[in-house]
């Protein structure tokens, strides 16, 4: 069999994928970190950044919070369970619609919720200060671009917006 050369657009495809997983990896086990110093997982992170975000007052449906989780989390109930029993988010019925579970932080998961987002800044900082804001402007575009280049036409379902005050789920 004839040994042939690999494709440029292969090997170099290759070669994104296996740097991005490996820093990917790499970045998500300092986060993992961070999230056990402050006695929380990465995903109960996630649920604590959705509820402490979030303009409603009232709470953030459970669905949406389902919806507007970063991980894919099978079972977000058993994250906000857990989340209930360390006293760091309530969950209550909608006082409009019964069957509507409301998700609220509490004074400490906020304070958690702080603490460990300014830790996860300051590794933010360290990971990218050596980048001007040019290359991650650069960087997060060409990561969206490749992401949203692989994603079915017809794919649907909800996408989450973030801003510094608000999460907003938008179908």
């Amino acid at each position: 069999m004839e040994n042939e050369r690999e494709d440029r657009r292969d090997r170099l495809g290759r070669e994104a994928f296996v740097t991005l997983y490996v820093v990917g990896t790499r970045f998500e086990e300092q986060l993992d970190e961070i999230c056990r110093d402050e006695g929380i997982s990465h995903p109960q992170y996630s649920v604590l950044w959705v509820v402490c975000l979030t303009d409603e007052d009232t709470g953030v449906p459970m669905r949406a919070l389902a919806d507007g989780l970063l991980h894919r989390a099978a079972d977000a109930t058993r994250l906000v369970d857990r989340l209930v029993v360390n006293g760091l988010v309530t969950r209550s019925p909608s006082a409009d619609d019964r069957r509507v579970v409301l998700v609220q932080p509490t004074a400490r998961g906020r304070e958690v919720f702080e603490v460990t987002t300014q830790r996860i800044k300051d590794l933010h900082r360290q990971q990218f200060g050596h980048l001007t804001l040019a290359e991650m402007q650069e960087i997060t575009r060409l990561l969206n671009k490749a992401f949203w280049s692989s994603v079915p036409a017809d794919a649907s379902g909800p996408t989450l917006s973030l801003s510094t005050r608000n999460v907003t789920l938008e179908p």
